[in-house]
């Protein structure tokens, strides 16, 4: 019970007191043509911008140290994403900050906006992790956990960790393909969310898979981190496909049209804050599923 209303009590300062500051640095920002549609570096103002991403990863990490400390590793992830989650909701949108800075040096800065948001992610699941200890929150917290000894883990088996970066990129374009259909921040968030779930489902199978080879053989167990790198790669990845399609020069002219493949309408931090939720969600429906299942051949 104790647990439950930390939970809630954590979940509140992210949601209600970090996260609107999140959304408010990002929404201050100004596009090329003066609008309220920006992004970070798709803005009047590089530094301005790059000042705002800092600022809304930094609160991030406060929500997620926060919860570490009260709750789980695993909780501070997620409040760590609902924070950076509200600065997508408050930024501009992509298209209209397209529109407003035209020409491909604009996809260029949205994919290294991308880049930054996904180092800026890793340092903080870094200090999330320092945060919580070594044994602390057990092998539930292993698979967010990111330290020395994971990137280890992670070095050591590198095909299959590749393979589920792969994992990754591939469901959560595919969903935000099918799903983003315009460029409001909901359409994004949400987008960003749904594609990390299922990227997360599809990486928990081959996770459980590798863990009951582990058992038998001995090998390094593998972690759920290249999962949700993968799904912030789509940040880098998006601007560069729109880039080298076919009909990039049409980019503008598939926006008004709304025929931008979705990943065109994603922000930064809409890719990350989706992969820092969303991913350890799906993940956890998989346990939740073998989990059952073992208690049923345990009972039969």
């Amino acid at each position: 019970m104790k647990n439950a209303v930390w939970i809630w009590i954590v979940r509140v300062v992210s949601l209600c007191v970090l996260g609107p500051i999140a959304g408010g640095l990002m929404g201050s920002l100004r596009g090329g043509d003066g609008s309220a549609h920006a992004t970070a570096f798709v803005s009047d103002s590089l530094v301005g911008g790059l000042f705002a991403l800092i600022a809304v990863f930094f609160l991030a990490m406060i929500g997620g140290i926060i919860a570490t400390k009260a709750v789980s590793l695993r909780e501070g992830v997620l409040n760590m994403g609902l924070v950076v989650a509200w600065g997508a909701w408050g930024a501009g949108q992509v298209g209209e900050a397209l529109r407003g800075a035209p020409g491909s040096g604009s996809l260029v800065m949205l994919a290294a906006e991308g880049a930054v948001a996904l180092v800026l992610a890793l340092v903080g699941l870094v200090m999330l992790s320092k945060a919580s200890g070594r044994g602390r929150g057990g092998e539930h917290d292993e698979c967010v956990r990111v330290d020395g000894e994971v990137v280890k883990r992670i070095g050591g088996a590198a095909g299959p960790s590749l393979m589920l970066v792969g994992i990754g990129v591939g469901v959560s374009m595919l969903l935000v393909w099918l799903q983003v259909q315009n460029d409001l921040s909901g359409q994004a968030v949400w987008g960003g969310f749904i594609g990390a779930c299922l990227a997360g489902v599809f990486g928990g199978m081959v996770l459980k898979n590798h863990s009951l080879k582990h058992e038998r053989s001995g090998e390094a167990d593998l972690s759920l981190v290249p999962v949700m790198v993968g799904v912030m790669l789509g940040a880098v990845i998006g601007p560069v496909l729109t880039m080298v399609m076919p009909g990039s020069g049409k980019v503008l002219h598939a926006l008004a049209l709304g025929e931008a493949p979705g990943w065109m309408m994603m922000s930064s931090l809409a890719w990350v804050g989706g992969a820092l939720i969303g991913t350890p969600v799906g993940f956890s429906w998989v346990e939740s599923s073998v989990a059952r299942q073992q208690v049923q051949a345990a009972r039969g």
